[in-house]
């Protein structure tokens, strides 16, 4: 699909040099030595958590610095609560799995269930992550958590582009991923939302 737009995709290497005038860039160096040139660079370089004003702090953070809070929002700390890409947290459809999303839709739902705890109103996490977008005039949705899938059902056909692919863990759907295969992906979510559990016999 890109590639029929001329997007090139160089795979199994990585980018060694970036070249220049007068502080322009004008070419990438690969480290397979093939010469890039470029006008603009637009460089993906992930996250870091901003949370070096909590070292020496109460607060519980993990390994990686993010800050762990319960299914309520709450930190170890009473009466502090975090959310958004900074707090891992418990993800009721992945049997409270402690993950990180970096994601608005789940920033949005932390700040929910945070405010509404923080009223005294006892409420838990239960949102599924949910994730979409359109690229080239297509519509491209997923939902879940898919780490450590082991299987993958595929409906629909690539060729075709329009299928919906169904990740498998323990015979068990653990997320969807959809090319113009709506509502499909939005329909699984909601299956999770609920806590029902669809077998790969289901899937398939």
């Amino acid at each position: 699909m890109l590639s029929e737009k001329n997007v090139s995709f160089y795979m199994n290497d990585i980018v060694t040099e970036v070249r220049g005038v007068a502080g322009k860039v004008n070419a990438v160096v690969l480290k397979n030595g093939k010469v890039i040139p470029a006008d603009v660079l637009i460089v993906g370089i992930g996250i870091k958590p901003n949370s070096e004003f909590l070292r020496g702090s109460k607060i519980q953070m993990d390994s990686k610095n993010f800050v762990t809070v319960d299914k309520y929002m709450h930190t170890n700390v009473p009466g502090v609560f975090c959310g958004g890409d900074l707090a891992t947290f418990p993800l009721a459809m992945a049997k409270n799995q402690l993950v990180n999303i970096g994601h608005w839709q789940m920033a949005q739902a932390h700040g929910r269930i945070a405010a509404l705890n923080m009223l005294d109103k006892p409420t838990e996490l239960s949102s599924v992550p949910f994730y979409w977008t359109v690229l080239l005039g297509t519509t491209i949705r997923y939902a879940g958590y898919g780490e450590g899938y082991t299987d993958i059902v595929i409906k629909g056909k690539f060729e075709d582009r329009k299928f919906l692919a169904l990740y498998i863990k323990n015979d068990e759907v653990i997320a969807a991923a959809s090319l113009n295969y709506d509502p499909a992906v939005s329909a699984v979510a909601e299956r999770f939302a609920a806590g029902k559990v669809i077998t790969k016999k289901e899937a398939e």
